[in-house]
């Protein structure tokens, strides 16, 4: 929904000025096929390097990133075709397989139903702060593009937890309030 009807994530994925140009530059710059490739380099100076050098290829380095570009990115440099049959296949899996986790947690919950709904909630902030916020913090993610992920989860394992709450976990009794 938060893709495809309401393109929240969409209003932050830029296109380049030449696509062209840009796609021959990074085809013939890869160095080790599909991946993640970050510019400029953060790679380590040499072990053989000298004091003197490491300290001047790690200040270039700084340099580099300060002044930009900074890019980070997955780049698949060759040829694969893209079927959007499988992604939602994929996309299904991975939201049967997070439902099943789901509904395994809130089993061991006794909580009324508003608490299992919270707890979902909860969990979808967790994912968030998990999986997003490394991204913003060590990768230059937009805060923007953070704060739509973030509510992303949120939203999403919200209402996941209304549906779950109803069938998964249990009532407190009165012999759970002693």
């Amino acid at each position: 929904m938060s893709w495809g009807v309401l393109g929240w994530h969409m209003n932050g994925i830029h296109s380049f000025r030449d696509e062209a140009d840009v796609a021959k530059v990074i085809k013939a710059n890869v160095t080790h096929g599909h991946g993640y490739y970050v510019l400029p380099n953060m790679d380590q100076p040499s072990s053989v390097a000298t004091p003197a050098e490491k300290k001047a290829y790690l200040e270039d380095q700084a340099e580099s990133r300060n002044a930009g570009p900074f890019v980070y990115a997955i780049v698949r440099p060759g040829k694969r075709e893209w079927n959007m049959s499988t992604a939602m296949i994929r996309s299904g899996v991975r939201a049967l397989m997070a439902a099943i986790l789901m509904a395994l947690l809130l089993r061991q919950t006794t909580v009324p139903y508003a608490g299992r709904v919270t707890f979902a909630a909860l969990v979808g902030l967790f994912s968030g702060v998990v999986c997003d916020m490394p991204q913003w913090i060590w990768f230059e993610e937009p805060t923007r593009d953070f704060v739509v992920n973030l509510a992303d989860h949120l939203i999403e394992w919200t209402l996941a937890g209304a549906v779950l709450g109803f069938f998964v976990g249990k009532e407190p009794t009165a012999a759970d309030t002693r």
